[in-house]
């Protein structure tokens, strides 16, 4: 065959990609093809059937129930109406972008951004980076605390990072920040090395990030399947909870108790807060017009600091968090340009060794951080009614770039913050992409002109308004679908909730996937079985038989079906001529066509022949060379001419 060659490349890695194209790519080919095809894109997913009715408003009844109560989306193409095909379930061949509004009822509303005029567009993008860029302040101290170093280097990481990101990321509305998945990671390395080093590995995994989202590895998040997704979600926002918790304890580390004033200030500052972002500013905007410029984050947190230093009330400021010093303003407080000398001069002395401390770290990082930024792109993508999709490519090179500006500017690095996203989006940030980069310049403004004013806000405010953020990012609908969906994809969301908790987000993502993959193709190497019939069978060469036994195989044959097959066919008992029909079959990999050819010499090593119906070319030409050059004691019949030829990935 010419192809030999390309078909040995693409067999590196085959079985594991066989799992996951198996997972995503739903299509019903044509009868008996050979079909390996790596990524088959998710638009070409076979749509669920049809299991919802919709009344009073779309409510949803049926035997399941989706996340929202809305029916999950299917692809635009007509869907058979043959109740004898095999139907995966809805989790496994739905794709991300159709279900994120279905993750959380309180974000299913779409948000139609096509109705805007230019410049309202703006000045909302503008706005919302307002907002986010007052939330942004606590979680950007808190992380530093994680990674051991001063706020003041969070602070501006947050500034560099989101600008950058912002500017050369995705989609709009996405807001980048240190995060605390990342400052997890090198929270070790800032211990062992100094801080100077994180500098150094948060420029590393720019490059990283550069250099993959060139090569397009971004693509790989469509393999995530929806079960990993609502577990992220999940995870994420317990992850948020536990960070918010720690503003509403004493220095003893016990929750401040209701019967001091310092604890009936701070509950009562959060509460108020969530009162105003939620109910408050939102009815004021529907009764006064000129209200709706203000998002309801930015107007409730003014608010409740306002009343706050009105009456006195003993709450703990963003000054008594993060020090005096690093709210004093001024230009002494801008970031030098440059790797810190306490990275670069041991990098000059010892080049190789000091990459071999850093590489690791930089490597976790950057997996952490575009796993990260791409759930939360196919998130916003779901969610900002504005008839785009973010571009995975770029937003791994913006998040590249903006780790690379980051660490050359003394920066710890970080990643998209799918908590401050949300609130964007809410704001109508999903626009523009001005709302990540005046989040960037209204934050540098602050620090360097308000600080002073700035450290005067609550971090009680700025935690109420993150505790509303976690209670509609949580997947609340996940619960009412235990017992609904298959008991893998509950244990799957479980298990990732428990990882990004636990652990961190990289590995609970590439845990649930890969436990994802590989229950779809146990469940699908069960799935084959034969039915026997007597066929009157044509011969290419010979007289015709009238009654020959023949196997109807039904199911996927695949490296997990393959032992199953063989134990289908009782090889000394049947006749001396056999008829193997594909045609309610699919020949998917290498591991199949030995299988099928193992089974053809069983039949030959006694003197009986087989018949192999309905197989492309391709696999006959295949099924010849891996029988060595040979004389096979099969026949390939009944092949149409008008059946396509499918690219067949071969072991090296």
């Amino acid at each position: 065959m010419t192809r030999t060659n390309r078909h040995r490349r693409r067999g590196i890695c085959n079985h594991l990609v066989l799992i996951f194209s198996l997972t995503l790519a739903s299509t019903t080919l044509p009868s008996g093809k050979c079909f390996a095809h790596p990524a088959l894109p998710i638009s070409n997913a076979r749509p669920p059937k049809q299991r919802f009715s919709t009344d009073n408003g779309g409510s949803a009844k049926g035997k399941s129930t989706p996340i929202s109560g809305t029916p999950f989306r299917g692809i635009s193409r007509k869907v058979s109406t043959d109740d004898s095909a095999a139907e995966a379930p809805p989790s496994q061949i739905e794709s991300i972008v159709a279900n994120a509004k279905s993750i959380s009822a309180s974000l299913g509303k779409k948000i139609d951004l096509t109705d805007k005029t230019l410049r309202g567009k703006y000045l909302t993008a503008i706005t919302a980076g307002l907002a986010v860029s007052l939330a942004m302040v606590p979680e950007a101290v808190s992380f530093s605390f994680v990674a051991g170093v001063n706020p003041l280097v969070g602070l501006w990481t947050t500034v560099v990072l989101g600008f950058f990101a912002a500017l050369f990321g995705g989609r709009a509305g996405i807001q980048s920040s240190a995060s605390g998945a990342c400052s997890v990671v090198v929270a070790a390395l800032c211990a062992s090395h100094g801080s100077g080093y994180l500098a150094g590995c948060a420029a590393l995994a720019g490059l990283l990030q550069i250099t993959s989202g060139s090569l397009g590895v971004g693509k790989l998040i469509r393999l995530v399947p929806h079960p990993v997704m609502v577990g992220f979600v999940n995870g994420l926002s317990l992850v948020m909870l536990k960070a918010q918790l720690g503003h509403f304890k004493g220095a003893t580390g016990a929750f401040l108790s209701l019967l001091t004033p310092e604890g009936k200030a701070t509950y009562g500052c959060a509460a108020l807060t969530m009162a105003l972002v939620r109910f408050g500013i939102p009815s004021l905007q529907e009764k006064v017009k000129a209200a709706k410029a203000v998002p309801p984050t930015l107007g409730g947190v003014v608010i409740a600091t306002a009343i706050a230093r009105f009456l006195k009330w003993p709450v703990k400021t963003l000054a008594d968090a993060a020090g005096a010093e690093t709210f004093r303003g001024g230009l002494s407080t801008l970031p030098k340009i440059g790797l810190p000398a306490s990275f670069w001069t041991p990098f000059q002395n010892a080049p190789l060794e000091t990459l071999s401390i850093i590489v690791p770290y930089a490597v976790t990082m950057a997996a952490v951080g575009s796993i990260e930024s791409l759930l939360t792109l196919q998130l916003l993508d779901g969610i900002v009614d504005d008839g785009k999709r973010g571009s995975t490519k770029k937003e791994v090179i913006g998040q590249g770039i903006g780790n690379l500006a980051s660490g050359l500017t003394g920066g710890i690095g970080g990643c998209a913050l799918i908590g401050q996203s949300l609130i964007s989006v809410q704001s109508g940030g999903g626009v523009s992409k001005l709302s990540g980069i005046s989040m960037s310049i209204f934050l540098a403004l602050g620090i360097v002109t308000f600080a002073p004013l700035l450290g005067q806000i609550p971090v009680a405010s700025l935690a109420g308004v993150m505790l509303l953020v976690c209670q509609s990012t949580f997947s609340w609908g996940s619960l009412r679908l235990l017992g609904k969906i298959p008991n893998m994809d509950a244990f799957i969301i479980a298990l990732v909730t428990y990882v990004t908790v636990k652990d961190d987000l990289a590995k609970a993502v590439m845990i649930g996937t890969i436990t994802s993959a590989l229950g779809f193709a146990w469940k699908q190497s069960t799935k084959i079985s034969t039915v026997i019939s007597q066929t009157k069978l044509n011969p290419p060469s010979g007289p015709t038989l009238p009654n020959v036994k023949t196997y109807n195989i039904n199911g996927p044959l695949f490296f997990g079906s393959t032992q199953r097959f063989s134990q289908l066919f009782s090889v000394k008992e049947d006749p001396d001529d056999v008829v193997i029909d594909f045609t309610q079959s699919r020949v998917y990999d290498h591991s199949a066509l030995e299988a099928i050819n193992n089974l053809a010499d069983r039949y030959g090593s006694i003197g009986k022949r087989v018949y192999l119906r309905r197989l492309s070319s391709d696999c006959a030409n295949l099924l010849e060379k891996v029988h060595k050059g040979g004389l096979p004691p099969y026949e390939v019949i009944e092949v149409s001419p008008v059946d396509p030829v499918y690219d067949v990935a071969e072991d090296a």
